[in-house]
């Protein structure tokens, strides 16, 4: 591809291309999402043997790409009565550079069904929640002042202990 780009440089305009390659100049931009390493090294071999300025430029570069946030979710038992129901503390710390805005909980994810909080704006992320012996799939998330969402899904098994998976 730079090899067809810099043909077309030097025949369609043949005076204009001769002046940036004296003026040091580039030639063309090619703007992109990424280089492959070959795009990279012939355009480092033609400005070096042929004088022609190609900058390649990451669409990044130009337009911020968003970035969702991360979320984590830490668990800690505060007690458990006779029939082995537990009662935990669960707290959820998001990273973003836009900032966290809120955390939403769903004490019965299903992936097939999507995220269906029973807490919606939880500002501070962190829940206490008493769970029955058994295995439940929590979901916490978290959404940036962009308006993006990062998920974290735990299964967890009440039974004698409670277990992380």
């Amino acid at each position: 591809m730079i090899d067809k780009l810099f043909s077309a440089l030097q025949r369609f305009d043949k005076k204009l291309y001769e002046k940036k390659k004296v003026g040091k100049l580039p030639a063309a931009y090619l703007i992109a999402f990424s280089f492959s390493k070959g795009a990279v090294e012939e355009v480092a071999r033609l400005k070096s043997k042929e004088g022609c300025i190609i900058k390649l430029v990451a669409v990044e570069d130009i337009v911020p790409i968003a970035k969702k946030p991360t979320v984590k979710m830490e668990i800690t038992e505060l007690g458990r009565d006779k029939k082995g129901v537990r009662e935990l503390k669960l707290h959820a710390e998001g990273v973003s550079e836009a900032g966290i805005e809120f955390f939403s909980w769903d004490w019965d994810y299903d992936a097939n069904k999507g995220f269906k909080p029973e807490v919606l704006l939880d500002r501070i992320g962190t829940q206490e929640k008493h769970f029955k012996p058994g295995l439940h799939t929590i979901a916490v998330m978290a959404v940036d002042a962009e308006g993006l969402e990062g998920l974290e899904v735990v299964k967890l098994k009440v039974n004698g202990s409670v277990e992380r998976s």
